[in-house]
């Protein structure tokens, strides 16, 4: 159901996790014998668990658009994909470490952001929605 608000938070942090793999979090200079970073700016291509933890939470966040009629399993994925995104950033930061000082943190690292807000708003509409269900099961 588009017209909820959480499937919109859904789908922006589907669609800020999808420019992550474009657009780079930091740009500096990588330090001489370093494994795990390529070039001269970190993507989530870069490397195979950016890569897997960016896609799993497309995948987490996909998911959880589609199980509209399941508050509780959309509410758990939206956690875990809020975890994941967290989890994200800390990795990107670990990264971060394998480049000489001077470099500089991208401004498209506003999309990882992006990602872990839309799925913290996502799981406040879900609550809402929740709460909002058990209020009128009460009326009846």
């Amino acid at each position: 159901m588009i017209q909820r608000k959480q499937t919109l938070w859904l789908l922006l942090s589907v669609i800020c996790a999808g420019f992550t793999f474009k657009y780079p979090f930091y740009n500096g200079t990588v330090i001489n014998g370093t494994e795990g970073v390529t070039g001269a700016e970190v993507t989530a291509t870069d490397n195979i668990w950016l890569m897997l933890l960016t896609g799993a939470i497309i995948l987490l966040g996909a998911a959880a658009v589609f199980l509209f009629k399941n508050r509780k399993l959309q509410l758990r994925l939206t956690l875990a994909g809020l975890l994941a995104s967290a989890g994200l950033i800390a990795l990107y930061i670990k990264y971060i470490n394998n480049f000489e000082p001077g470099g500089r943190i991208s401004l498209s690292a506003l999309f990882t952001v992006g990602i872990v807000i839309g799925f913290f708003f996502a799981m406040k509409g879900i609550r809402r929605d929740q709460k909002l269900i058990r209020d009128l099961d009460r009326l009846r």
